[in-house]
């Protein structure tokens, strides 16, 4: 039997590099990918600090682009030798929900490396993967225009789920701000400047990630050293912002966001939550008539103009990167991005 190397969650924090059985194409709809670049995701840790129960020794990994070695036989936009970046999230396409464009919602909604719960794909932390559904996963790459393979690895993940949840109630002139300057927060900000946001703000207490978020333009807030709701309410003419983002996933982070925003204003959260339930203040919410909106991000719907936009120059996630590794070091890959001392990893399944 054919084995590959890949990265394997053994139990919480315990992350092994290990000899696995290569896959194989098992439904018409499948390809054979051989990865290229693979990169940590916040939603791994869920899984790696067992917030997120899943079984042991489950490939990780979500957020990958390689070649396609082969091909099933109802594959047909996809051939041996394209590359391509594949969308974390796999769906139907048939469903009630995916003919609604609510691919995120698909009852058979499929992620990569979250084990059973989630489809029990193998996920692309590894030297191979199959990509169910290719022609609705996958969308094949070109050398056109600008970017290069670290931008577009992102518009499978975070690059998407930022734009969606900025795109989705953004008008022109609007202040955004961002909860959390994390791979998403941060691909947030980009999506909100090119979306037409007039300020866009941005809240952590991790000054290398605000330097960062100052550094594409948007408006640094130390929440240790700031009282953000005051922050933005003296940008705004003490209205709040139009938009809200919470890009952490955490009660703290949400109830932050709740400050924040003005009346009439929206809520929109990529951050990924596994909480039964949270206390918010919801009285002063309805008051105010915030929209909240929440769940798993339509990845696919955006893939296409995240491509288009970075080909045109106007997106660039990958200078979010700050380590690029060897997978053979995952290990501590993982312990640092836990860690906060890395913004985005990259790993390398050849090295």
């Amino acid at each position: 039997m054919a084995t590959m190397k890949a990265v394997v969650l053994r139990e919480p924090h315990k992350i092994e590099v290990m000899e696995v059985p290569k896959p194989e194409i098992t439904d018409p709809g499948d390809v054979l990918m051989r990865v290229d670049l693979t990169a940590i995701c916040g939603t791994d840790l869920h899984p790696y600090e067992g917030r997120i129960v899943i079984e042991d020794d489950v490939v990780l990994g979500h957020e990958f682009l390689g070649t396609i070695e082969a091909v099933g036989s109802g594959v047909n936009l996809i051939s041996e030798g394209d590359r391509a970046v594949a969308s974390c999230v796999v769906s139907c396409g048939s469903c009630y929900n995916c003919r609604r464009n609510r691919p995120g919602q698909c009852f058979g909604t499929m992620i990569f490396g979250l084990g059973v719960t989630f489809g029990s794909l193998s996920g692309g932390q590894a030297e191979y993967v199959i990509v169910p559904n290719a022609d609705r996963t996958l969308r094949k790459l070109t050398d056109e225009g600008k970017g290069n393979d670290e931008d577009k690895l992102f518009v499978g993940d975070i690059m998407a789920t930022g734009y969606e949840a900025v795109r989705k109630f953004i008008q022109p002139g609007d202040t955004v701000a961002v909860v959390g300057a994390g791979p998403v927060g941060l691909c947030a900000a980009m999506a909100a400047d090119v979306l037409g946001a007039s300020q866009t703000i941005v809240v952590d207490k991790v000054p290398a990630r605000l330097k960062e978020a100052e550094a594409i333009g948007a408006i640094p807030v130390n929440a240790d050293d700031t009282d953000p709701a005051e922050a933005v309410q003296d940008l705004t003419d003490w209205r709040g912002a139009d938009v809200v983002i919470d890009a952490v996933g955490h009660p703290s982070a949400l109830l932050s966001a709740c400050s924040l925003v003005r009346s009439g204003g929206a809520i929109s959260i990529p951050g990924v939550y596994t909480e039964d339930s949270i206390e918010l203040p919801f009285g002063d919410l309805y008051l105010k008539g915030v929209t909240i909106s929440q769940g798993v991000a339509n990845i696919t719907n955006y893939m296409d103009e995240t491509l288009a936009l970075i080909a045109a120059g106007k997106l660039d996630p990958s200078r979010f990167i700050s380590h690029r590794m060897p997978m053979s070091q995952a290990t501590e890959a993982y312990r640092m991005f836990e860690e906060r001392e890395a913004t985005k990893i990259v790993l390398d399944p050849t090295a």
